[in-house]
Parts: C-alpha cells; structure tokens; sequence
C-alpha cells in the first residue's frame, strides 16, 4: 500500500471529470521546498465525493494543503512518471 501524506501547494483550477457515473477532480499540485534536480516537482490530485466540494468551496489557487491518500504511479518505466494521489483526507496549512 502507498499510503502517503504531503503538504502541497495548489498550481491550478480544477478540472472536473467524469468516470462512468462519477464525478472526479484533478488538480495540479507541487511541492513548496525545492527537492533534487533530477526529481519531480509536480502531483496531480484526484478528488473524489464530498472532497469535490468543500476543496471547491474552500480552496484555491496558491494555497497549501496537507494531504493524506494514496499515491499512484503511472510510467514508472518510462522518462514521464506521473504520480497522483487519491485524496483521501484533506487539510488546510497556515504559514506564518
């Protein structure tokens, strides 16, 4: 299991999908500190239920989060990984 938690910062809007019967969220998301050079700086999120709502109700654009889910890997043999993550809980982060 990839259980996962991560503060992150919000690069872009929303974009809403729709898998069958269901609605899903994919947002672009990176990481506030810089890491290696050769690693990767951006997430994509996938929102799914009652996340839909309160990350649309409370959240935007250059806020940071904490997220608690899943990671998936998609390419891991390949020059493009794409890594996302299904949300599973998410929380607000203050900086001061």
């Amino acid at each position: 299991m990839n259980h996962a938690i991560l503060v992150v910062k919000v690069i872009s809007n929303p974009v809403y999908l729709t898998y069958k019967e269901y609605q899903v969220i994919e947002i672009k998301v990176e990481f506030p500190v810089s890491r290696q050079k050769n690693s990767g700086k951006e997430l994509t999120l996938l929102l799914w239920s009652d996340h839909q709502g309160d990350f649309v109700k409370y959240y935007k654009v250059q806020d940071y989060l904490i997220i608690e889910g899943t990671l998936i890997l998609k390419g891991y043999k390949t020059i493009e990984n794409k890594a996302k993550i299904i949300v599973k809980r998410i929380y607000p982060f203050l900086l001061t």
